[in-house]
């Protein structure tokens, strides 16, 4: 018997709690777009993404935990001409920026206090500017809808127009 895979508009609607009341079904939904789509297109992803010291396979799973809660919350909503990988990309990215702040946290506990404060760090007013500056890049983009909000953090990441087309899945006439 061949068997056809189902859309993805369909395997999405079995994955929303609020569509489908099945547990056991939204277990296997999940399954089988991971296994058919999911697994291979966010790796692809992450690969050409993570600069970071973090393994992709970590980051494809803080992607995967995150993209379920948040659909189990009920805070996913499908949108037409938008594939459901777009929004996990998305998350993916988003884990990737996670793994830099950590990064540029840390400080190696072989510099003495000494060479610490000594080193170029910038004064106090521009690390105050630039946190408001983030502070209210962060509220406008939070008026956007998600797809907007997405093309712009794509340009802001140094991406093309046609990698943004490519991460979200729709054509460059789109972005």
């Amino acid at each position: 018997m061949n068997v056809r895979p189902e859309s993805d508009e369909t395997l999405v609607k079995r994955l929303l709690p609020n569509v489908n009341r099945d547990g056991r079904d939204r277990a296997s939904a999940w399954r089988e777009w991971y296994t058919q789509v999911g697994e291979m297109a966010v790796m692809g992803f992450i690969r050409a993404k993570n600069d970071t010291a973090e393994h992709d396979v970590d980051i494809l799973q803080e992607a995967m935990l995150t993209a379920f809660v948040e659909i189990e919350r009920g805070r996913y909503q499908p949108r037409v001409g938008i594939p459901f990988t777009a929004y996990v990309k998305g998350i993916a990215r988003n884990k990737i920026r996670e793994a830099r702040r950590r990064t540029r946290r840390l400080v190696p506990l072989d510099e003495t206090v000494e060479q610490v404060l000594e080193s170029h760090h910038p004064p106090l007013e521009a690390v105050v500017e630039r946190r408001e500056t983030r502070d209210a890049l962060e509220a406008g983009l939070s008026t956007l809808t998600p797809s907007r909000r997405d093309v712009l953090e794509g340009y802001l990441d140094g991406n093309s127009t046609t990698e943004i087309a490519e991460m979200l899945g729709v054509t460059e006439e789109v972005v």
